[in-house]
């Protein structure tokens, strides 16, 4: 079966198809379990009808995939977080601290940052971080 793409996406009427195809399903199968007519099914596998958002959610349900694997969406890599090894691997120590403990350095962090911008070059944030998190106070 040849699947069909939209601008980087693919068809749902392909989907649907090959979905229902990979389970050795029936139309009429599907359109049971979706509460709906075979011929309106078939339309949807056709491409003469679109499904509403309530149908995918049933139709991702059925097959047990989310929406995005359903329709094909992928979120751009832009809009997400990319860290650093040296980030991970603090996050990994913080993540395994108590929660006062956690708190106790983020309230330090940020009074750190907020110092290091009003004494602008008096002295590095890495020397004051150390100091603070050596003695527990603020030099």
């Amino acid at each position: 079966m040849k699947i069909l793409y939209r601008q980087g996406v693919i068809r749902i009427e392909n989907k649907l198809q090959y979905l229902r195809e990979l389970h050795d399903l029936k139309q009429q199968e599907v359109a049971d379990a979706l509460g709906v007519s075979r011929s309106t099914y078939a339309n949807y596998e056709s491409g003469r009808r679109s499904p509403d958002i309530d149908l995918l959610i049933s139709l991702a349900d059925f097959y047990g995939m989310s929406l995005d694997e359903l329709t094909g969406h992928k979120v751009k890599d832009s809009n997400a977080m990319h860290l650093s090894p040296q980030a991970l691997r603090m996050l990994k120590s913080f993540n395994q601290l108590s929660r006062p403990i956690q708190e106790w350095y983020i309230a330090h962090i940020d009074f750190d940052a907020k110092t290091s911008h009003t004494l602008a070059g008096a002295a590095s944030p890495a020397i004051k971080f150390e100091t603070v998190a050596e003695t527990g106070q603020q030099k």
